[in-house]
């Protein structure tokens, strides 16, 4: 079965040109983590989250992959680090979208997404490879409900 079947098709997405504060508020009202940033001709440019502020807004040492794990000499830090949430807002979505997100294809098999999913965590674009049109979303809720619906029967 292809992750094109658990995807979710209709879905919240963003364009470059909000800004940071409005794309918050939208993610926000909508009760989701991450989002897809589209071009008008619905080309995946990106995605961006609560985590893509996070990284930009919290030290570099922080943010690595080996980063430092505790964090009490950045106590003092605070004020600075909500002065660089608040001009980090102003600032246009396509400032702060991870750029290279993790893709799938939609005819690549679920179980393939289900691990992606593990590894990278949660949602992970499906786009056209060749055209890099977005089709939609895997997440480990659509991915459990294709699963649950093959047990079923139903699929």
């Amino acid at each position: 079965m292809p992750c094109k079947d658990a995807m979710i098709d209709k879905v919240i997405s963003l364009t470059p040109d909000l800004t940071i504060e409005e794309a918050l508020a939208i993610l926000e009202a909508e009760r989701i983590r991450t989002a897809p940033v589209l071009s008008k001709d619905n080309t995946l440019l990106g995605m961006f989250g609560f985590m893509s502020v996070m990284k930009k807004v919290l030290p570099v040492s922080v943010t690595m992959a080996d980063g430092l794990e505790h964090l009490d000499f950045a106590r003092g830090a605070k004020p600075d680090i909500a002065n660089r949430l608040k001009d980090l807002k102003a600032k246009t979505v396509d400032c702060a979208m991870d750029e290279k997100p993790t893709v799938l294809s939609p005819d690549l098999s679920v179980w393939e997404g289900i691990l992606k999913l593990t590894k990278h965590g949660s949602p992970l674009p499906v786009v056209e490879s060749q055209t890099n049109t977005f089709l939609g979303i895997l997440t480990e809720q659509s991915a459990i409900t294709e699963l649950e619906q093959i047990t079923s029967g139903s699929s």
